[in-house]
């Protein structure tokens, strides 16, 4: 996860200052009180959802899915699923230089 905090010009100075004198408790309070307004906002943000709640989301995607393709979509093989059929029309491409150079 990535949290961006966003600290105003102002505090950013005045860490800074601290910072360059040695105050770490100074430091402490005042990133502190920064955080506030970003917590307060993921605090607010939708909770995950339930398993049940997954469950059902997904469900849904394998119906839109199969109402796409069908019923008698055959399923893929081992061999398009390997690394080799995944990579095969890379593999011998002109366009890799380290195919040749390689062995592949």
């Amino acid at each position: 996860m990535t949290i961006t905090v966003h600290i105003p010009p102002e505090i950013e100075k005045q860490v800074r200052e601290n910072i360059s004198i040695g105050d770490i408790d100074a430091v402490r309070h005042l990133l502190v009180d920064a955080l506030e307004p970003t917590v307060e906002a993921l605090m607010k943000e939708k909770p995950l959802l339930s398993v049940e709640e997954f469950e059902m989301m997904l469900d849904q995607l394998v119906d839109e899915f199969m109402e796409c393709v069908g019923p008698d979509v055959p399923p893929l093989s081992d061999y398009a699923l390997s690394r080799e059929g995944i990579y095969e029309d890379h593999l011998h491409s002109p366009s890799n230089p380290h195919a040749l150079a390689c062995g592949m």
